[in-house]
């Protein structure tokens, strides 16, 4: 077991001119609310628009051509993950009033996910390779699947695949334990207790109880302290996430963490080169590596913003909030 050490470096919040525009996304027309929730490097952003009361529809933003409503069963649909080629994952509902799991192709053509002896289905993450991580439900039972680009299904066992690597490990749940899935489908058991974040290594992130923990690929187990939450892993050796209300990021290699801004705040998204994506106070912000703070700038009339997704290219994404409760997706770039 590997313990972090804990001893804190507060780095200077010194806001600058934001070089990032907010964009609001809108919704469908009719509809009052959006939320955005993943976009690639391209710029595509897959997400939700909500009508009155619980209806939804799964939608994609591309960088110029604005909002499309994907294909769906004829009721509500939901997407879920965007990949490199803007294949989108989700789940579309039935006539019968189940989920199930889908994939949306670049030309926004919907492909159900079949597994045999299913009832229902959810499909909550895809990979550049086009492999669809999710779970069926059969003879009442939720099992993890795996469906390959050409849509075949791999049932892993009993519980939710969650996230898959560019590898084909899964990540997700059996009942109350975190688990983890290796490419050839042997699982194992990482902790009873949360998932918050997972990387293209496999590494996943969250809590135990009161306490965040990091299981590395490795095998090792990072204690994080009591009250972290880890919300987001790089491929690089970096975690961040929340602590004492504070935005923080955690060194994997160099051991300690640093205080990104001090409280209420907190850092939701990290890429490969180190820069994080959150939210100080009501607005969203974004730290380089050497921890200089970037305020985004604010949607007018929102009231709160906050941050859902960041690429690899430093396009984020997120939601503004209004004062009469309604909210749409934003994206900063």
């Amino acid at each position: 077991m590997v313990a972090a050490v804990v001893a804190a470096l507060i780095i200077p919040a010194t806001a600058q001119a934001a070089p990032l525009a907010v964009e609001d996304l809108g919704t469908l027309p009719g509809d009052l609310r959006s939320t955005a929730i993943d976009i690639n490097d391209a710029g595509s952003i897959a997400g939700v628009s909500y009508g009155t009361g619980t209806s939804q529809h799964a939608v994609r933003w591309d960088r110029f051509d604005g909002i499309r409503k994907l294909a769906d069963l004829g009721f509500d649909s939901q997407a879920n993950a965007i990949n490199r080629d803007s294949v989108v994952a989700g789940y579309a509902v039935n006539s019968s009033g189940q989920a199930q799991a889908v994939k949306w192709n670049p030309s926004g053509a919907l492909v159900q996910l079949a597994v045999a002896g299913a009832t229902s289905s959810v499909a909550y993450d895809v990979n550049d390779t086009g492999t669809v991580a999710g779970a069926a439900t059969i003879n009442g039972v939720s099992q993890a699947v795996l469906w390959d680009s050409i849509g075949d299904a791999t049932i892993l066992g009993a519980g939710s695949a969650r996230h898959v690597t560019g590898a084909g490990w899964a990540v997700g749940y059996t009942g109350s334990d975190v688990v983890r899935w290796n490419a050839s489908g042997v699982r194992t058991v990482l902790d009873t207790g949360t998932l918050l974040a997972v990387n293209q290594l496999a590494d996943a992130g969250g809590t135990v109880g009161t306490n965040g923990v990091l299981w590395l690929r490795d095998n090792t187990r990072t204690q994080l302290g009591a009250g972290a939450r880890p919300f987001d892993i790089n491929d690089n050796g970096f975690a961040v996430g929340e602590l004492s209300s504070q935005a923080i990021r955690w060194d994997l290699f160099g051991g300690g963490s640093a205080v990104l801004a001090p409280a209420p705040s907190s850092a939701g998204e990290v890429n490969n080169s180190g820069v994080v994506a959150g939210t100080v106070g009501t607005t969203a912000a974004t730290w380089t590596m050497a921890g200089t703070q970037t305020l985004l700038p604010t949607l007018p009339g929102a009231a709160r913003h906050s941050v859902s997704g960041l690429s690899e290219v430093g396009q984020v994404i997120g939601v503004a909030n209004f004062a009469n409760g309604t909210y749409r997706a934003v994206v900063w770039r």
